[in-house]
């Protein structure tokens, strides 16, 4: 099923306001016109602070950054005020071309605060082309948890348990656990799992949260799910699940299924889709994948975000010295069978 990975990061903070910062990939898809993948990427920890940017490509190996306007490939930044929980964080583009509002065809969920007066939490944004950004709202539709989520469009006819719904966002929520270690996680005794919200309109009421996949009895006692990236495939839903583990700090990605967006089955036998790289690797301590699978000539891509370095900012193997670079996109390549 898989075809290639990647041995280095498929990008590298090039430009002025990535310099020193780390890239992470939250979104990829063909542009309308079908000639070019475009990847969504948030620059975390530059000279501007974080900043969403974009890139394109013909063949996912050489990537260009376009002006967008300003001298920049910047499409979205954060509000910039102080919070007490996470950072600007855009987690998901959808692009939804039937939409007959052509100024939101183009939709984003995003953790920020947007006012002083108001609390940080995942907001909306829409845009008419993907490149020019406005946040929908001065209020977040959601402050509780955390910014560890993403969304898909629901599919038109299939029931939930909540009634209709146009779209759900997945989001990381927590369970008390005093069997997890807790000397190296920030959550002491918090258990990660995937809740569901249920949208009834993109811009209308969110109901939830509803959990919907947690580890059970044939996982690894210290198994938790810490982000779950749906994409459409042939009868329902895939997800790329990934999985956190507690004693080492450690992650990689999983791969599920499901018909409605709510109940998911675990494939390959709870074996990772896309386990860490190998020993001395860019991402050899942590991989999280945000970005939806994208379908590309005879093939499905997956782009990844890696790290030598685990969840807590230690090195995976502490006697080595950190390569260069140390953390990255990267990118798998599968057969089309991984959607169908």
């Amino acid at each position: 099923m898989l075809l290639h990975r990647s041995s280095q990061p498929i990008l590298l903070p090039d430009r002025p306001w990535e310099t020193g910062a780390a890239l992470f990939a939250i979104g990829a898809m063909p542009d309308p016109d079908g000639g070019s993948i475009r990847l969504y990427y948030l620059v975390r920890g530059g000279p501007q602070g974080n900043v969403l940017c974009l890139a394109r490509s013909t063949d996912a190996r050489v990537w260009t950054k376009p002006d967008c306007g300003d001298g920049t490939n910047i499409v979205m930044r954060g509000a910039g005020l102080p919070m007490n929980w996470g950072e600007f964080m855009p987690a998901a583009v959808l692009h939804e071309p039937r939409d007959r509002a052509k100024s939101r065809r183009w939709k984003m969920i995003f953790w920020d605060r947007r006012t002083a007066r108001t609390p940080p939490g995942i907001c909306l944004a829409v845009s008419k082309n993907g490149f020019a950004w406005r946040p929908v709202g001065r209020r977040p539709i959601i402050t509780n948890a955390n910014d560890a989520m993403s969304f898909i469009a629901a599919r038109p006819g299939v029931a939930t348990p909540l009634g209709p719904a146009t779209h759900f966002i997945y989001q990381q929520t927590w369970r008390h656990n005093p069997a997890l270690p807790v000397e190296r996680d920030n959550l002491k005794g918090m258990h990660r799992r995937i809740s569901i919200w249920k949208g009834e309109g993109f811009t209308g009421r969110w109901v939830g949260p509803v959990t919907i996949l947690e580890p059970d009895a044939a996982d690894p006692p210290d198994l938790q799910f810490y982000w779950l990236t749906p994409c459409p495939v042939a009868g329902g839903y895939g997800g790329l699940l990934n999985c956190h583990h507690t004693g080492d700090q450690t992650m990689d990605v999983q791969w599920v299924r499901s018909r409605d967006g709510w109940q998911w089955t675990r494939e390959l036998n709870r074996q990772p889709l896309i386990p860490l790289g190998p020993r001395g690797g860019f991402d050899c301590g942590l991989v999280i994948a945000a970005a939806q699978p994208v379908r590309w000539e005879d093939r499905v891509l997956v782009f990844y975000n890696g790290r030598a370095t685990v969840h807590d900012g230690q090195p995976h193997y502490p006697a080595d010295p950190l390569p260069n670079p140390r953390q990255g996109i990267g990118l798998a390549a599968f057969s089309p069978a991984l959607l169908e």
